[in-house]
């Protein structure tokens, strides 16, 4: 399978998104704060641009207790402290320190998406694919949120969370982190993030080695995009299937043109009233891994067996 190597790992770029937040944490200071907690700020400033959490974690419980302390200034505060916790817990990831990483995020005093990238990072260490979903799709829900999220991460940064939300979706085999039972968006199922728009979603709808019927976990998430289509009323649906590598061309592009047919029927029976055209790419357009010595060779095959979705 061919796989691109140049692109940055996921802790590199994600670092450096993080980095990037944490410096614009320090200059954005909330101006309502300016004339209050003002024998502190020159404290806490020192330290945020320092990174010094331990600082910051003796500081916060007197700032909380003055009088004068506006709420946004201490959500600020608290979304830098997490934004440090996440950076120093990320460099320990990548080199197994996966419980000194988890201790550490448990001291972030709010949740922000770095932190929730790195406990996405951490459980697909784990092979813990729901969970790794839950988080990294959760990172992009606080991304999308501006209040959660006042300084957006870089849209290099988003794309690569969205990919790794969108496989972890995927080795997980439902929809259940991005779409409720009534057909609500969340996570890589949002139409866009702070400006990043998908021109694909890659559907877990599963089907077992060579076969074109679906297996039951893939009929489940079969029902979830329907419910999906119907709560967002699109026109017309594309539905692309694949294959992994193995096999022939022939015999790969029948096969995944009968899945993306058979995923077709079935949401015509669910009561899918767009119009929905397939397309059959066989084993010719394996899924880009940024990283894929992070995967087992079957889940790459299950990556590959994936349909991708398309909507208008």
């Amino acid at each position: 399978m061919q796989v691109n190597k140049t692109i940055l790992s996921s802790s590199t770029l994600v670092t450096s998104g993080i980095a990037l937040c944490i410096a614009l944490l320090a200059t954005g200071l909330p101006s309502s704060s300016l004339a209050a907690c003002a024998h502190y700020q020159t404290q806490v400033l020192k330290a945020v641009q320092a990174k010094d959490l331990d600082r910051l974690e003796a500081l916060l419980p007197t700032l909380e207790a003055q009088p004068d302390c506006p709420s946004n200034y201490l959500e600020w505060l608290k979304r830098s402290m997490a934004q440090i916790v996440a950076r120093q817990a990320d460099n320990l990831t990548p080199q197994g320190g996966l419980g000194e990483a988890k201790a550490l995020l448990k001291r972030a005093p709010t949740i922000v998406w770095s932190t929730q990238v790195v406990r996405g990072d951490i459980a697909a260490r784990q092979k813990q694919w729901q969970d790794a979903s839950q988080f990294y799709n959760q990172a992009l829900d606080l991304i999308a949120d501006p209040q959660s999220t006042p300084n957006s991460p870089p849209q290099a940064v988003i794309q690569k969370i969205y990919n790794l939300a969108s496989q972890a979706q995927i080795l997980a085999g439902n929809l259940d982190a991005t779409v409720s039972r009534s057909g609500q968006a969340s996570g890589v199922m949002r139409s866009s993030v702070r400006g990043f728009k998908p021109r694909k979603r890659l559907i877990p709808v599963l089907f077992g080695f060579g076969r074109y019927r679906l297996s039951e976990k893939g009929e489940y998430a079969a029902q979830q995009l329907a419910a999906y289509i119907k709560q967002h009323r699109f026109r017309r649906v594309t539905l692309v299937g694949h294959t992994d590598s193995k096999g022939s061309h022939r015999v790969n592009n029948r096969i995944s043109k009968r899945r993306a047919n058979f995923l077709r029927r079935y949401l015509r029976r669910a009561g899918v009233k767009a119009r929905i055209y397939t397309v059959g790419k066989g084993k010719r357009d394996p899924l880009q891994l940024d990283n894929p010595d992070s995967y087992t060779q079957t889940e790459i095959d299950m990556l590959n067996r994936r349909v991708e979705f398309v909507a208008k």
